[in-house]
Protein backbone atom coordinates (compact mmCIF):
# COMPACT_ATOMS: atom_id res chain seq x y z
CA UNK A 1 0.00 0.00 0.00
CA UNK A 2 1.38 3.39 -1.00
CA UNK A 3 0.52 6.58 0.88
CA UNK A 4 0.63 9.71 -1.27
CA UNK A 5 0.13 13.22 0.06
CA UNK A 6 0.30 15.57 -2.92
CA UNK A 7 -1.80 16.09 -6.04
CA UNK A 8 1.16 16.00 -8.41
CA UNK A 9 2.45 12.70 -7.04
CA UNK A 10 -0.91 10.89 -7.14
CA UNK A 11 -1.53 12.07 -10.71
CA UNK A 12 1.95 10.99 -11.82
CA UNK A 13 1.68 7.65 -10.02
CA UNK A 14 -1.59 6.79 -11.75
CA UNK A 15 -0.53 7.92 -15.22
CA UNK A 16 -1.40 5.22 -17.78
CA UNK A 17 -2.99 3.05 -15.06
CA UNK A 18 -6.26 1.42 -16.08
CA UNK A 19 -9.25 -0.07 -14.27
CA UNK A 20 -9.11 2.15 -11.20
CA UNK A 21 -11.63 1.99 -8.33
CA UNK A 22 -11.87 5.15 -6.24
CA UNK A 23 -13.45 5.51 -2.79
CA UNK A 24 -13.50 9.17 -1.60
CA UNK A 25 -13.87 9.46 2.19
CA UNK A 26 -13.52 11.94 5.02
CA UNK A 27 -11.79 9.33 7.17
CA UNK A 28 -12.93 7.76 10.44
CA UNK A 29 -13.37 4.57 8.41
CA UNK A 30 -15.80 1.83 9.44
CA UNK A 31 -17.30 -1.34 7.96
CA UNK A 32 -19.39 0.73 5.57
CA UNK A 33 -16.22 2.05 3.94
CA UNK A 34 -14.69 -1.44 4.05
CA UNK A 35 -17.64 -2.77 2.03
CA UNK A 36 -16.85 -0.21 -0.70
CA UNK A 37 -13.17 -1.22 -0.70
CA UNK A 38 -14.11 -4.90 -0.98
CA UNK A 39 -16.41 -4.21 -3.92
CA UNK A 40 -13.57 -2.50 -5.72
CA UNK A 41 -11.14 -5.34 -4.94
CA UNK A 42 -13.72 -7.91 -6.06
CA UNK A 43 -13.78 -6.21 -9.46
CA UNK A 44 -9.98 -6.60 -9.49
CA UNK A 45 -9.49 -2.84 -9.71
CA UNK A 46 -6.50 -0.78 -8.65
CA UNK A 47 -8.12 0.53 -5.47
CA UNK A 48 -7.59 4.05 -4.16
CA UNK A 49 -9.00 5.57 -0.95
CA UNK A 50 -8.77 9.30 -0.34
CA UNK A 51 -9.06 10.81 3.13
CA UNK A 52 -9.86 14.50 3.24
CA UNK A 53 -12.27 16.33 5.55
CA UNK A 54 -13.78 18.81 3.14
CA UNK A 55 -14.45 22.19 4.82
CA UNK A 56 -16.68 23.38 1.97
CA UNK A 57 -19.47 20.92 2.73
CA UNK A 58 -19.84 22.00 6.36
CA UNK A 59 -22.15 24.96 6.86
CA UNK A 60 -21.31 24.86 10.57
CA UNK A 61 -17.66 25.48 11.56
CA UNK A 62 -18.12 23.71 14.90
CA UNK A 63 -19.39 20.62 13.09
CA UNK A 64 -16.28 20.69 10.89
CA UNK A 65 -13.92 20.98 13.87
CA UNK A 66 -15.51 18.15 15.85
CA UNK A 67 -15.65 15.73 12.90
CA UNK A 68 -13.83 12.61 14.23
CA UNK A 69 -10.30 12.02 12.94
CA UNK A 70 -8.68 8.58 13.29
CA UNK A 71 -5.94 8.60 10.66
CA UNK A 72 -3.73 5.81 12.11
CA UNK A 73 -6.69 3.48 12.48
CA UNK A 74 -7.85 4.42 8.98
CA UNK A 75 -4.48 3.53 7.46
CA UNK A 76 -4.48 0.17 9.25
CA UNK A 77 -7.95 -0.59 7.88
CA UNK A 78 -6.80 0.28 4.36
CA UNK A 79 -3.67 -1.85 4.69
CA UNK A 80 -5.61 -4.80 6.10
CA UNK A 81 -8.05 -4.63 3.16
CA UNK A 82 -5.23 -4.42 0.59
CA UNK A 83 -5.91 -0.91 -0.67
CA UNK A 84 -3.33 -0.05 -3.32
CA UNK A 85 -3.10 3.70 -2.70
CA UNK A 86 -4.22 6.04 0.07
CA UNK A 87 -4.39 9.68 -0.98
CA UNK A 88 -3.97 12.10 1.93
CA UNK A 89 -4.11 15.57 0.39
CA UNK A 90 -3.65 18.77 2.36
CA UNK A 91 -6.11 21.62 1.93
CA UNK A 92 -3.64 23.43 -0.36
CA UNK A 93 -3.68 20.44 -2.74
CA UNK A 94 -7.44 20.52 -3.09
CA UNK A 95 -7.98 24.27 -2.77
CA UNK A 96 -4.72 26.04 -3.76
CA UNK A 97 -6.40 29.38 -4.44
CA UNK A 98 -6.99 31.97 -1.70
CA UNK A 99 -10.59 32.59 -2.68
CA UNK A 100 -12.65 29.61 -3.79
CA UNK A 101 -15.28 30.40 -6.41
CA UNK A 102 -17.85 27.67 -7.02
CA UNK A 103 -19.63 27.75 -10.36
CA UNK A 104 -21.12 24.26 -10.59
CA UNK A 105 -24.77 24.00 -11.56
CA UNK A 106 -26.26 21.22 -9.49
CA UNK A 107 -29.33 19.09 -10.16
CA UNK A 108 -32.59 20.42 -8.69
CA UNK A 109 -32.72 17.51 -6.22
CA UNK A 110 -30.24 19.53 -4.11
CA UNK A 111 -33.10 21.82 -3.03
CA UNK A 112 -34.62 19.17 -0.79
CA UNK A 113 -33.61 17.65 2.55
CA UNK A 114 -29.84 18.06 3.07
CA UNK A 115 -29.66 20.94 0.61
CA UNK A 116 -32.53 22.71 2.36
CA UNK A 117 -31.20 22.29 5.90
CA UNK A 118 -27.51 22.64 5.03
CA UNK A 119 -27.19 25.54 2.57
CA UNK A 120 -24.13 25.19 0.35
CA UNK A 121 -23.57 21.56 1.36
CA UNK A 122 -23.95 19.98 -2.07
CA UNK A 123 -22.04 22.79 -3.74
CA UNK A 124 -19.14 21.85 -1.45
CA UNK A 125 -19.57 18.14 -2.13
CA UNK A 126 -19.51 18.55 -5.91
CA UNK A 127 -16.55 20.93 -5.74
CA UNK A 128 -14.38 18.49 -3.78
CA UNK A 129 -15.45 15.53 -5.94
CA UNK A 130 -14.60 17.50 -9.09
CA UNK A 131 -11.15 18.35 -7.77
CA UNK A 132 -10.39 14.85 -6.48
CA UNK A 133 -11.39 13.39 -9.84
CA UNK A 134 -9.02 15.81 -11.58
CA UNK A 135 -6.20 14.21 -9.54
CA UNK A 136 -7.44 10.63 -9.83
CA UNK A 137 -8.55 9.57 -13.31
CA UNK A 138 -10.75 6.75 -12.09
CA UNK A 139 -12.86 4.21 -13.96
CA UNK A 140 -15.26 3.46 -11.12
CA UNK A 141 -16.49 5.64 -8.26
CA UNK A 142 -17.82 3.74 -5.23
CA UNK A 143 -20.45 5.56 -3.14
CA UNK A 144 -22.60 4.40 -0.23
CA UNK A 145 -26.39 4.51 -0.21
CA UNK A 146 -26.42 5.92 3.33
CA UNK A 147 -25.83 9.29 1.67
CA UNK A 148 -28.38 8.49 -1.04
CA UNK A 149 -29.22 12.07 -1.94
CA UNK A 150 -25.53 12.84 -2.29
CA UNK A 151 -25.05 9.72 -4.44
CA UNK A 152 -27.80 10.81 -6.83
CA UNK A 153 -26.50 14.38 -7.08
CA UNK A 154 -22.93 13.24 -7.81
CA UNK A 155 -24.21 10.80 -10.43
CA UNK A 156 -26.32 13.53 -12.09
CA UNK A 157 -23.33 15.88 -12.08
CA UNK A 158 -21.11 13.29 -13.81
CA UNK A 159 -23.84 12.64 -16.40
CA UNK A 160 -24.13 16.38 -17.04
CA UNK A 161 -20.41 16.77 -17.79
CA UNK A 162 -20.51 13.61 -19.94
CA UNK A 163 -18.09 11.78 -17.69
CA UNK A 164 -17.38 8.12 -18.47
CA UNK A 165 -16.87 7.33 -14.78
CA UNK A 166 -19.19 4.56 -13.61
CA UNK A 167 -20.84 5.22 -10.25
CA UNK A 168 -21.23 2.05 -8.18
CA UNK A 169 -23.95 2.43 -5.47
CA UNK A 170 -23.16 0.30 -2.42
CA UNK A 171 -25.69 -0.89 0.17
CA UNK A 172 -25.77 0.72 3.60
CA UNK A 173 -24.02 -1.37 6.25
CA UNK A 174 -25.86 -1.40 9.58
CA UNK A 175 -25.03 -2.12 13.19
CA UNK A 176 -26.81 -4.97 15.01
CA UNK A 177 -29.47 -2.59 16.29
CA UNK A 178 -30.25 -1.44 12.75
CA UNK A 179 -28.63 2.00 12.65
CA UNK A 180 -26.57 2.94 9.61
CA UNK A 181 -22.84 2.88 10.26
CA UNK A 182 -21.53 6.43 10.23
CA UNK A 183 -18.40 8.27 11.33
CA UNK A 184 -20.65 10.48 13.44
CA UNK A 185 -21.75 7.47 15.51
CA UNK A 186 -18.43 7.78 17.35
CA UNK A 187 -19.71 11.03 18.85
CA UNK A 188 -22.68 9.25 20.47
CA UNK A 189 -22.72 7.71 23.94
CA UNK A 190 -24.15 4.26 24.63
CA UNK A 191 -27.59 5.58 25.57
CA UNK A 192 -27.85 7.60 22.34
CA UNK A 193 -26.89 4.58 20.24
CA UNK A 194 -29.71 2.60 21.88
CA UNK A 195 -32.18 5.41 21.18
CA UNK A 196 -31.04 5.61 17.54
CA UNK A 197 -31.69 1.88 17.17
CA UNK A 198 -35.21 2.23 18.59
CA UNK A 199 -35.99 5.14 16.24
CA UNK A 200 -34.89 3.27 13.10
CA UNK A 201 -36.63 0.07 14.16
CA UNK A 202 -39.90 1.96 14.78
CA UNK A 203 -39.72 3.85 11.47
CA UNK A 204 -38.95 0.74 9.43
CA UNK A 205 -41.93 -1.07 10.95
CA UNK A 206 -44.17 1.82 9.93
CA UNK A 207 -42.60 2.83 6.60
CA UNK A 208 -45.77 2.46 4.52
CA UNK A 209 -47.75 4.60 6.96
CA UNK A 210 -44.97 7.23 6.92
CA UNK A 211 -45.07 7.35 3.12
CA UNK A 212 -48.85 7.69 3.02
CA UNK A 213 -48.93 10.34 5.76
CA UNK A 214 -48.87 13.87 4.31
CA UNK A 215 -47.46 15.73 7.32
CA UNK A 216 -45.95 12.93 9.46
CA UNK A 217 -46.88 14.80 12.65
CA UNK A 218 -47.46 11.57 14.59
CA UNK A 219 -44.12 10.07 13.54
CA UNK A 220 -42.18 13.27 14.19
CA UNK A 221 -43.66 13.33 17.69
CA UNK A 222 -42.72 9.67 18.27
CA UNK A 223 -39.10 10.29 17.22
CA UNK A 224 -38.84 13.05 19.82
CA UNK A 225 -40.52 10.84 22.44
CA UNK A 226 -37.79 8.25 21.90
CA UNK A 227 -35.25 10.92 22.83
CA UNK A 228 -34.27 12.87 19.71
CA UNK A 229 -33.47 16.55 20.29
CA UNK A 230 -34.86 17.69 16.95
CA UNK A 231 -35.97 16.34 13.57
CA UNK A 232 -34.98 18.20 10.41
CA UNK A 233 -37.06 16.07 8.06
CA UNK A 234 -38.87 12.78 7.56
CA UNK A 235 -39.72 12.62 3.85
CA UNK A 236 -40.62 10.06 1.20
CA UNK A 237 -39.31 10.44 -2.36
CA UNK A 238 -39.85 8.59 -5.59
CA UNK A 239 -36.29 7.97 -6.75
CA UNK A 240 -37.31 7.55 -10.38
CA UNK A 241 -39.03 10.95 -10.55
CA UNK A 242 -36.97 12.54 -7.72
CA UNK A 243 -40.12 14.05 -6.27
CA UNK A 244 -41.96 13.76 -2.97
CA UNK A 245 -44.55 11.01 -2.92
CA UNK A 246 -47.33 9.53 -0.80
CA UNK A 247 -47.37 6.24 -2.71
CA UNK A 248 -45.40 3.22 -1.53
CA UNK A 249 -43.59 1.59 -4.45
CA UNK A 250 -40.35 -0.12 -5.43
CA UNK A 251 -38.97 3.35 -6.25
CA UNK A 252 -40.03 4.98 -2.97
CA UNK A 253 -37.50 5.70 -0.23
CA UNK A 254 -37.91 7.33 3.18
CA UNK A 255 -35.28 9.89 4.23
CA UNK A 256 -34.58 11.07 7.77
CA UNK A 257 -32.36 13.60 9.54
CA UNK A 258 -32.46 14.11 13.30
CA UNK A 259 -30.33 15.11 16.27
CA UNK A 260 -29.26 13.05 19.29
CA UNK A 261 -27.27 14.85 22.00
CA UNK A 262 -26.38 17.53 19.46
CA UNK A 263 -25.12 15.00 16.88
CA UNK A 264 -26.89 15.13 13.52
CA UNK A 265 -27.67 11.73 11.98
CA UNK A 266 -29.12 10.87 8.57
CA UNK A 267 -30.58 7.65 7.23
CA UNK A 268 -32.84 6.27 4.53
CA UNK A 269 -34.65 3.03 3.85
Amino acid sequence: MKIIKTANKITAELLNKKKIGFIPTMGCLHDGHVSLIRKSKKKKLLTIVSIFVNPLQFNNKKDFKKYPKTIFKDLNICKKNKVDYVYLPQKKDIYPEKKIIIKNKIHYFKNYMEGKFRPGHFEGVIEVVKRLLSHIKTTYLFLGKKDYQQLIIIKKYLEKINSKIKVVPCDTIRARNGIALSSRNKLLNERSLIIAGKIISFLKRNKNQIIKSKKNIFFLKKIKEFGADKVDYLSAFNLKKLKKTNKPSINTRVFLAYYLNGVRLIDNF
